[in-house]
């Protein structure tokens, strides 16, 4: 297998409580590690609350690392200077939930699509925008939607705008946060299909970060599920979805409504709540909520290992 596009080791960052870490920190995220692969895409998949967009954000170096590494394309940029990034920026794009906060009302389509290619390529300004109209059209939108404003288009073709923006430079790696969650479910399909062909076109790698598993599902190559900041099961989209081995891997794929996934599944309720990543449990950060958690699982912290090919998770019971 080739070398990684995207690795991530040990992956951790932890939020000072009222900004001030001596008072004690949030572990938002907690020695996470993944690979990422050419033209593949990941999805990760958890409850609100566990960590996955701060993955995303750590991973554009939107947000500092508390610790861990970030190779990318092979080199280690966890600890570039912002000045540093530059470069790189136009090859790790991102498309975020809400199309409508990261397009400037201000600006046309046109525009905010042009932006990047001027100021990355050294594009002119008439040749930036000619290569904007180029996107809309390539995204399924009219070439004369560039003179418009975000407020004029709907939800999805947002979406669509936004998509041809983090595409407009060829970039190896798009982060996806939530990019179908606030769309009515046919438009959903329709941006789920539009990154699928994308990706054929480009080979481009996608970090699909969701808490909709049909969609997942749909789009993904390998699945990542985090809890409480740690990832807990990885595994081809066939494995986890018809032979989940954690036990929150079980119960979340029950919760998922039975024609979207399989009508045999028994519906796993877990007791309690999520704990308090300021003060996580000792051990397994899941045995709290765990049906079958024992004393070990108290105690010690399960190591994340290999059950069969491809397929990881940590649970001493497994």
């Amino acid at each position: 297998m080739s070398a990684p596009l995207l690795e991530i080791n040990g992956l951790k960052k932890y939020f000072g409580i009222g900004g001030n870490m001596k008072k004690g920190a949030v572990k938002a995220v907690d020695d996470v590690s993944f690979k990422v692969y050419e033209g593949e895409t990941l999805g990760i998949v958890g409850e609100s609350g566990c960590g996955k967009s701060t993955v995303g954000r750590l991973v554009l170096r939107l947000l500092d690392l508390t610790g861990g590494e970030i190779k990318f394309n092979g080199v280690s940029i966890g600890d570039w200077s912002q000045r540093q990034l530059r470069p790189i920026r136009k090859d790790m794009q991102c498309v975020f939930q809400d199309p409508y906060a990261s397009l400037n009302p201000r600006i046309t389509v046109g525009k905010a699509i042009a932006e990047p290619l001027i100021v990355q390529t050294g594009m002119s300004r008439s040749e930036a925008m000619k290569r904007a109209e180029e996107l809309l059209e390539t995204v399924g939108l009219r070439a004369q939607s560039a003179r418009l404003y975000p407020h004029e288009f709907s939800g999805g073709q947002r979406q669509r705008i936004a998509i041809a923006r983090a595409v407009s430079l060829g970039p190896k790696l798009i982060v996806a946060d939530e990019p179908v969650s606030a769309l009515d479910v046919s438009i959903q399909a329709q941006i789920v299909n539009l990154l699928g062909e994308l990706q054929e076109k480009t080979k481009v790698s996608y970090l699909f970060i969701s808490h909709n598993l049909s969609v997942v599902r749909h789009i993904s190559d390998r699945v990542a599920v985090m809890y409480l900041g740690q990832i807990v099961e990885t595994a081809s989209r066939d494995q986890l979805f018809e032979s989940p081995k954690h036990p929150y891997t079980q119960a979340l794929l029950s919760s998922v409504p039975e024609p979207a996934i399989d009508g045999r599944r028994e519906r796993i309720i877990l007791s309690g709540e999520v704990p308090n990543a300021a003060n996580p449990p000792s051990g397994c950060a899941f045995h709290p909520r765990c049906p079958h958690a024992a004393e070990r699982c108290r105690t010690e912290k399960p190591a994340f290992r290999e059950l069969e090919p491809g397929h990881f998770a940590s649970c001493h019971f497994i």
